[in-house]
């Protein structure tokens, strides 16, 4: 028998809730920026990006926040008028349909999982490079089968100990990455600068675009999975202290911030070396960060390698505590297996969600390393790709949600340029760069680092909503009541 709600109270877990007042707006700003990474999104990006385009990733930075920022707005009306840790999941359950906001929930939870999935591998490649510093042979492919294991263990630990934990590392690994990555390129600006012509503005004019109108696009790919992940604090709505008037500043601000830092030192970055040294160690699989960071700092560059360690085990952190959020979530509501959302009696912690979220991580990253013949940034791309495609979905999502939900339940709320145009411009921007990114561009290239990664995604969303089709026919009883997680008081 349904309860008041219209739930079975056999699949919703009403008492399970996660612990509120966890997380403060520093905690969110941390989470934002954390799963972005100010350092990881110039060392890992920065080299591929300029491979793929020309010295001109300055540019695809700035048009990559363009791009995201009407979503931002999207999140952040959305946020200050019903926050909630299922965010578009919830949003969209509400204003179309249980079913939409079930299949977005899966979207979202993917997003997420992708976002920590594509980590351990790129922590082996800077551990490769330490062991290398250290003077020991690290090419093998046991070097990253090793460091993909021994990064996740310190990462576990720390999101078994709770959101207020995680969140208190995040802000001190954001500003020690910040400040090396500052000092790397006050660096760089010091030595250019007594040469004649060599601090110019010349990464910022698109006639240096290199590959064409394709090459920018794939380079777009990587410039908006820099920007993937924001949307995290959203996600934690359910522990943190007032919601809805912290959760959109943090989202615009970081924004903003963070696109600055991004542009300014992707443009002394490309002053640094020239784009022949770049697109050279690309190829080979190598990030071009460690070189160059030789190159000016000498054996000063273990800051850099130190760094891009810290940085992205951060990514790692908020990437498993969004994807085990939202995972248990839905499985508080009967709509993924009930076991994840058994809760931690003490910390509040969705122990089992997180066990689901690294054990696919472990998987995914093994497989990866194994089928591409231990090229482990190539490994890297690849997961990373297929974040941007979920990231889209979602994204593409919220911003319906913007519309739908303000013209059915908060009507008297409603304004045009907020609730209309942004984010009817926010999602025809997306969809576009997802046309052009995966179906042009990554199709056109070869099956291991390209259509692969289309099929992939385009099969697993077909899946999900194969999923909600038969919960629908099989269990309709769980797709009713409230969302699965409603906003907070």
């Amino acid at each position: 028998m349904n309860d008041s709600t219209g739930a079975d109270p056999a699949f919703v877990l009403k008492p399970k809730r996660l612990k509120a007042g966890q997380i403060s707006p520093i905690g969110l700003a941390a989470l934002a920026i954390g799963i972005m990474s100010p350092a990881c999104g110039l060392f890992a990006l920065w080299g591929p990006m300029q491979t793929a385009t020309g010295p001109i990733s300055p540019l695809v930075f700035i048009a990559a926040a363009l791009l995201a920022l009407p979503t931002a707005v999207s999140y952040a009306m959305l946020n200050s008028e019903a926050p909630s840790a299922g965010a578009a999941s919830t949003w969209l359950w509400r204003a179309v349909s249980p079913s939409a906001g079930y299949l977005v929930g899966l979207t979202m939870a993917t997003y997420f999982l992708l976002a920590a999935l594509a980590q351990p591998v790129l922590l082996g490649l800077f551990f490769r490079d330490f062991l290398q510093f250290c003077g020991f042979e690290a090419r093998s492919i046991w070097v990253l089968l090793i460091a993909i294991l021994l990064f996740t263990l310190p990462v576990m630990w720390t999101t078994h100990r709770g959101a207020e934990a995680s969140t208190r590392l995040a802000v001190t690994l954001m500003v020690i990455e910040s400040a090396v990555v500052v000092a790397l390129s006050a660096t760089i600006l010091y030595v250019k600068g007594g040469v004649p012509g060599a601090i110019n503005l010349a990464p910022f004019n698109p006639t240096g675009a290199t590959h064409g109108f394709n090459g920018f696009w794939t380079a777009m790919l990587l410039g908006i999975l820099a920007f993937c992940g924001f949307d995290v604090v959203s996600t934690a709505a359910e522990e943190t202290n007032a919601p809805r008037e912290h959760l959109p500043k943090a989202i615009i601000l970081t924004i903003v911030g963070i696109t600055i830092f991004w542009a300014l030192n992707a443009w002394v970055f490309t002053l640094g070396i020239p784009h022949s040294q770049v697109v050279k160690y690309s190829e080979q699989g190598l990030t071009a960060v460690t070189p160059m960071a030789r190159q000016f700092w000498g054996a000063g560059n273990i800051l850099v390698i130190l760094t891009a360690i810290t940085g992205i085990s951060a990514v790692y952190i908020t990437g498993a505590l969004g994807a085990s959020r939202i995972i248990f979530a839905l499985a508080r509501h009967g709509l993924l297996p009930r076991p994840l959302a058994r809760l931690d009696a003490s910390g509040r912690v969705p122990r089992e969600s997180l066990h689901a979220v690294f054990a696919l991580v472990l998987i995914g990253n093994i497989a990866a390393v194994l089928l591409l013949h231990g090229n482990g940034l190539a490994a890297f791309t690849w997961w990373a790709n297929a974040m941007v495609f979920f990231a889209t979905l979602t994204f593409t999502a919220v911003n319906l949600a913007n519309i739908l939900y303000f013209r059915r339940i908060a009507r008297a709320r409603f304004q045009v340029l907020r609730n209309l145009l942004v984010p009817a411009i926010g999602a025809l921007l997306t969809l576009y760069v997802m046309y052009e990114s995966f179906f042009v561009a990554l199709w056109s290239a070869d099956f291991a680092s390209g259509k692969s990664v289309v099929g992939f995604c385009v099969l697993l969303f077909a899946l999900y909503i194969a999923i909600v089709w038969l919960m629908g026919r099989r269990a309709p009883e769980r797709l009713e009541g409230p969302a699965p997680v409603e906003a907070p008081e």
